[in-house]
């Protein structure tokens, strides 16, 4: 009963539609004849194509296939996007029809007279071209007409695939999308070796994955940094270029042949030939920019390309953000203190010695034979960072130090010391070494907090 029912129902909808349409055309003189159906009304195979032309918007772009490469008919050295082909064909493989209007009279009405577009393929056989019209009013589908016979209305509108504008099927170039990023090295106006070795044993801690290598010394990056800078390649503009078949006078015309700067990039990238999903290969890819003081654009140029992109001189700006100092972690240490034996902490020139126990649960602190709260102070040191980074900084006086020892084989000791610097910011040492300034007052509420703790010893604890 309840089955009877729901097709009684279809059948209502399915009347109601036709006849909406019908009335939506009475205003004509001539009412067509409108059929409903569900049914393949025309197909293409890219392989049997040999020309596409398109035309929208008031601009037609004409290709041609030759050797098996989609090719600018006007043009043979523009590089036409092979992708983006392929998707036009995809889209027109098999196109199907929800309702079909036979023995048209007019077909202003559905406004095939004075299409929005149309679509021709050429193959062996002949031609055959989508005329595409408006929107009916009552079901906003589509209206086409195939090779100059029955209109039909299709569910998608396919249209929107479509472009007359030959720039849009340009293939321009792209910075991959690296599944692992596992180098980067960049030379000129900014300088950075990058390597990713997440099981690299160069610093006391191993929240680490990527590095800067600069004299055999492993400086360690923010892999958040690390990632944004190639997001920030990635999202270069390369709507505008200057040329797409560059030669070695245009490369030189753009300062291309002895560029600013140059970015390689090395990383995995899923392997479009493999049966495995989870297959991987290794690609390299160099960018090359080139820029002038005062101008207000800048250059780009990807190996093997000859296509030459400009770029604003914002945009530029922020490409050569790949410094050291920019990619470090913003954190002036990283403890994981389940794995810290002792603490020292020196104030005034007075060292206090926090001892850690793990035997419980947490971690407990204590000065001598007295407990210590100390964990809101770690929570403190975690919060430390780098206000500025650099190591051309004249310290001042010494206003705290703390080191850290590890309970690890080598007990490894991290050695922090905060000088006076100005009334907003302390330098700060990390093993002897200068790395930056940090805020004065977060210097500040770590050295009053752990005064507290150790004033309070051995009190409610």
């Amino acid at each position: 009963m309840k089955r009877r029912k729901t097709l009684l129902i279809l059948s209502l909808v399915l009347v109601v539609a036709v006849g909406a349409i019908v009335a939506e055309k009475a205003v004509a003189q001539h009412v067509d004849k409108i059929n409903t159906i569900d049914e393949e009304v025309f197909n293409i195979s890219a392989e049997d194509a040999t020309q596409l032309t398109v035309t929208k918007d008031g601009k037609t772009a004409v290709i041609e296939k030759q050797d098996d490469t989609w090719k600018n008919t006007s043009d043979t050295d523009f590089p036409v996007d092979q992708d983006y082909v392929a998707k036009i064909f995809e889209a027109f493989e098999s196109v199907h029809a929800s309702f079909i209007i036979d023995d048209v009279e007019d077909y202003s009405q559905y406004g095939i007279s004075n299409p929005e577009g149309k679509i021709t393929f050429t193959t062996a056989d002949g031609t055959n071209e989508i005329t595409f019209g408006s929107f009916s009013t009552i079901d906003k589908k589509r209206y086409i007409c195939v090779d100059g016979g029955s209109v039909y209305l299709i569910d998608t509108d396919l249209l929107e695939k479509l472009s007359g504008d030959i720039e849009d099927y340009l293939d321009r170039d792209k910075v991959e999308g690296y599944s692992q990023l596992t180098a980067m090295r960049i030379t000129g106006a900014s300088k950075a070796n990058v390597v990713y070795d997440p099981d690299g044993k160069y610093t006391y801690t191993d929240a680490y994955n990527f590095y800067n290598v600069s004299d055999n010394e492993h400086q360690p990056l923010s892999e958040s940094k690390v990632l944004g800078y190639l997001s920030t390649l990635s999202s270069l503009d390369l709507s505008n270029y200057e040329t797409y078949k560059a030669t070695e006078e245009d490369m030189s015309k753009y300062g291309l042949d002895k560029p600013t700067l140059t970015v390689t990039l090395t990383g995995e990238v899923p392997a479009d030939d493999s049966d495995e999903d989870d297959s991987v290969k290794s690609v390299n890819q160099t960018l090359y920019f080139s820029y002038k003081d005062g101008k207000d654009k800048a250059y780009l140029c990807f190996d093997g390309s000859t296509i030459v992109y400009a770029i604003t001189a914002e945009e530029y700006e922020n490409v050569l953000k790949a410094n050291y100092e920019d990619l470090r972690p913003d954190e002036i240490v990283s403890i994981d203190w389940t794995k810290v034996a002792q603490v020292s902490a020196k104030i005034d020139g007075e060292t206090h010695i926090i001892e850690v126990d793990h035997s419980g649960d947490g971690n407990k602190y204590s000065v001598g034979d007295d407990k210590i709260e100390f964990v809101t102070a770690t929570s403190k040191i975690d919060g430390l960072t780098l206000s500025e980074v650099g190591e051309d900084y004249k310290k001042g006086t010494e206003e705290l130090a703390f080191a850290i020892t590890l309970d690890d084989n080598d007990a490894t000791v991290v050695n922090v010391v905060m000088y006076q610097y100005d009334g907003d910011s302390c330098v700060v040492s990390v093993d002897g070494n200068i790395v930056g300034l940090c805020n004065r007052s977060s210097m500040s509420n770590l050295r009053e907090e752990i005064t507290s703790a150790i004033l309070n010893k051995g009190k409610d604890q």
